[in-house]
């Protein structure tokens, strides 16, 4: 009600556009005033947080005024850096109306979901985060968060919406490289660069059996070529599922796992991976989905384990729903509403449908 309430007053997003490309605390905005406004009406500035002598048609981007603004971009899934560039302007000034849109839609989908009768993993992917509960009650103190990459916004990337079981865990894990990939990324390298399978620690196998002769032969690019062949990634520090990977069988074949590539997830928007989700603390991870399984698996076990090379599978004793969403708007236990771009589209495919 409160989104149709703000939706009523259009003016309140039609800010001026910045002269400059990227404003920052002091400078001079002719829409700081009109920002003021938008800010106050959303909740990110409160009126304690403005100084008795404020001028509230001073056109300066005040302290006060950046510190709403990072509570704003923080909300909005964008860097909090306080700094008034494309982005954070296109989310501004985004229409109420498409606001409450969002609300609508993803209130749609959570209404095709089934019951939690069980603790879940949820991945919500244009929020590129993940939920791990410790019971069905959604509360902010039970659930373990942590930041996630998703798939490219490319169709033929794109993480799927579905719902899986997680069964098993896989510490220093091979990555089985999909027969696209190896078509269209590792053959044209290797096909340059005959050192490119070693460099990269990857292997060429038949089943599960490395073959004899690991050199770039026709009968191995052949094969690769025609999928009778398989190359896979050994485990090691490079290896782009990193130390752990988390399985739930699915026909996508998709999985979350871990990455060597941490500094990606300082990024707001991690549309990144081929469809995989890479998360960014797979110890944490591991230790919350083991946590009933035999063995006593602790963060000190876990760690004392990928000291060790081989790779190691260990099946969860009681398995875990993971459900990957598609929601561009959250309610949050504290209040305010967080809402997300539509990375692939899906928003806008619904509307059509609806």
């Amino acid at each position: 009600m409160r989104y149709r309430a703000l939706a009523s007053q259009p003016e309140l997003t039609q800010l001026p556009p910045p002269a400059r490309k990227m404003l920052r605390t002091g400078v001079t905005y002719a829409g700081a005033p009109a920002l003021r406004k938008l800010l106050l009406a959303l909740g990110d500035l409160m009126p304690g947080d403005i100084p008795a002598d404020a001028d509230a048609t001073e056109p300066t981007l005040t302290s006060y005024l950046v510190k709403a603004l990072k509570r704003f971009q923080q909300r909005h899934g964008l860097l909090p850096n306080g700094i008034l560039g494309a982005p954070t302007f296109a989310a501004l000034s985004t229409p109420m109306t498409q606001r409450v849109r969002q609300i609508d839609l993803t209130l749609e989908r959570w209404r095709w979901l089934p019951a939690l009768d069980t603790p879940p993993i949820i991945v919500n992917i244009p929020q590129f985060q993940l939920f791990a509960f410790s019971t069905t009650a959604d509360r902010v103190a039970d659930i373990e968060q942590m930041p996630v990459i998703a798939g490219k916004s490319y169709r033929a990337t794109q993480t799927p919406v579905f719902v899986g079981t997680l069964k098993y865990v896989v510490f220093h894990p091979f990555w089985d490289i999909p027969h696209s990939i190896a078509v269209h990324e590792v053959l044209p390298q290797w096909r340059g660069h005959p050192d490119y399978l070693a460099r990269n620690h990857f292997e060429i196998v038949q089943g599960s059996t490395p073959i004899a002769d690991q050199n770039r032969t026709p009968a191995a690019l052949a094969g690769l070529a025609n999928g009778t062949l398989r190359v896979r990634q050994r485990p090691g520090d490079d290896n782009a599922l990193g130390p752990i990977k988390f399985v739930f069988p699915n026909a996508h074949e998709v999985y979350l796992h871990g990455t060597p590539a941490q500094k990606l997830f300082a990024q707001s928007r991690r549309a990144l991976s081929h469809g995989c989700i890479r998360v960014a603390d797979p110890v944490a991870l591991a230790a919350y989905v083991l946590r009933n399984t035999a063995g006593d698996w602790t963060t000190q076990k876990i760690m004392a384990t990928l000291q060790r090379s081989q790779s190691i599978q260990v099946n969860l004793a009681h398995p875990i729903q993971v459900m990957i969403l598609y929601g561009t708007a959250l309610a949050t236990e504290a209040g305010p509403v967080e809402f997300f771009d539509d990375v692939y589209g899906n928003d806008q495919r619904l509307e059509r449908l609806l």
